[in-house]
């Protein structure tokens, strides 16, 4: 008897062919399971130093003498740790970085990636201006007391009272996203009688609603319209942005080339010149790393984590940025155009390794021909959303001598809503766990808390370790009051 019957639309499987189905995937499960495990107990992850963390004499990771059960015993479960010394030191490298290659660079925090006043504070302190994508980013870093010239406002979402609230404060560029963005910005400059500096975000991928084309003309004929309102409008910005945690400067190379293609033509055409070439951030960290389509794919058909990032791959953020200066200095020169000032965008790169999630294993749960369940009281649909697209490295944040050499068995790390598909990580390999175990989910820094809801339970606060070894509460734990506070009682009488 075949394993099929009939044709087309009326195709059926018959009881072998479901047995088949069901060997070959369970074949391919083992196989993927066994390649997730090897790859796992071979990770270079399992150093703390990566993130600037130790464990001390009792096993138990510590951040600049803090052990993490200290930390939630003061401050609760769920936790979001953030390192000041691990912060300040990679926003110093970039900024060291470009200040040696091209010190009339500016480097602007991308807002979306972690908007936390309090670590924002932290980057514009030291001279990082801010890019923001939002009415409310931009009111924020009005708040915090950014200078305009230190603001770019990009997003799809440019209502008119925030565009007078940047023409009022003197940004340095609004991107536009659309054409008939234009239109209102010079209607409302002209009504407040003041200029306003315009940028111009091209579309240089396929693959996103983001930008103006270049193909069809439209990003020319936007610039053309913008010339024409020079009694009140400047272009002065070419922007891109086109990756997300990219190991290599390819990418930046390549699309930085038809950037300054596109200045060229605008040269020629309109002469009009740009003083800013705007790459955008998409700066990769070398520990963790984004899931490409066939890694998120078998991740979610058979629930085996892709390979682990391998530290090698990440390029240095000051070779990244030397290669990427010095590929798009010789287009320059062979456009014979001078090289606009350059603005980068970092996110990621800044604060994901400075921050971190603690939470608390609830029950281990047995179930037959599955692995075993470790109930926590974090999850994706609420704090740890981006682990369904991304690869994080998990802790277990105390290894007491007796678990610091045992075999490591196969989990499910779960979350705490009622749904299966609250889980923080599939078929991930840790030492035996109990209830009451703690664990550290790494790279926390970058849309954990952006991401985060309060989806039946209040969010997490979040605390900053200082180099002193002082804390500081950035965010408070929500309450349950907190969550009604904005919510109406309904009709009365």
């Amino acid at each position: 008897m075949t394993p099929w019957r009939g044709f087309g639309s009326e195709l059926q499987l018959s009881p072998q062919g479901f047995i088949m189905i069901g060997t070959i995937t369970s074949f391919i499960s083992r196989l993927l399971r066994d390649r997730s495990k090897a790859w796992q107990s071979s990770t270079e992850l399992d150093n703390l130093a990566l993130w600037g963390l130790i464990r001390n004499q009792h096993g138990e990771i510590s951040i600049q003498g803090h052990s993490v059960t200290q930390l939630m015993a003061e401050f609760g479960s769920p936790l979001l740790v953030v390192h000041q010394e691990k912060l300040l030191a990679d926003a110093a490298s970039i900024c060291d970085a470009l200040n040696r290659l091209v010190p009339e660079a500016k480097v602007l925090y991308s807002y979306k990636t972690n908007c936390i006043p309090g670590i924002l504070r932290e980057l514009h302190a030291i001279g990082i201006g801010a890019e923001v994508i939002s009415p409310y980013e931009l009111w924020l870093a009005e708040q915090l007391g950014v200078p305009g010239d230190n603001v770019v406002y990009n997003g799809v979402d440019k209502n008119d009272e925030s565009l007078r609230r940047a023409i009022a404060m003197g940004v340095m560029s609004i991107n536009l996203d659309s054409a008939d963005e234009i239109e209102r910005v010079y209607a409302i400059s002209r009504e407040m009688n003041k200029r306003v500096r315009i940028g111009v975000r091209l579309a240089l991928s396929d693959k996103t609603q983001f930008g103006l084309n270049l193909k069809n003309g439209e990003a020319l004929s936007v610039c053309r319209r913008i010339a024409s309102y020079s009694d009140y409008c400047d272009l002065t910005s070419i922007h891109f942005n086109v990756t997300s945690n990219a190991k290599t400067p390819d990418i930046h190379i390549r699309c930085g080339e038809q950037a300054l293609g596109f200045i060229k033509l605008l040269h020629d055409t309109t002469g009009q010149k740009i003083t800013f070439l705007d790459i955008g951030g998409g700066f990769g960290v070398p520990t963790s790393k984004n899931m490409t389509g066939g890694e998120y794919g078998l991740y979610r058909l058979f629930g085996t984590p892709p390979r682990p990032p391998r530290l090698q791959e990440c390029h240095e953020i000051s070779d990244y940025l030397a290669e990427v200066i010095s590929a798009l200095n010789t287009c320059a020169a062979n456009l014979r155009i001078p090289m606009p000032r350059l603005l980068v965008e970092p996110g990621r790169f800044i604060t994901s390794r400075a921050e971190f999630l603690l939470s608390t294993v609830l029950a281990i749960k047995e179930k037959q021909g599955a692995p075993l369940f470790a109930i926590t009281d974090a999850g994706r649909l609420s704090i740890t959303f981006p682990c369904d697209f991304e690869y994080h490295k998990v802790h277990l944040a105390l290894l007491p001598e007796t678990r610091k050499t045992g075999e490591k068995l196969l989990y499910h790390v779960m979350g705490r809503i009622c749904t299966s598909a609250d889980w923080m990580f599939k078929n991930c390999y840790l030492p035996k766990m109990k209830s009451g175990d703690v664990l550290a989910t790494m790279d926390a820094g970058a849309y954990f808390s952006s991401y985060s809801s309060n989806f039946a339970f209040p969010r997490p606060a979040i605390v900053m370790v200082v180099t002193a070894g002082k804390t500081y509460v950035l965010r408070n734990r929500e309450t349950f009051e907190h969550l009604v506070a904005m919510d109406m009682l309904g009709c009365q009488g």
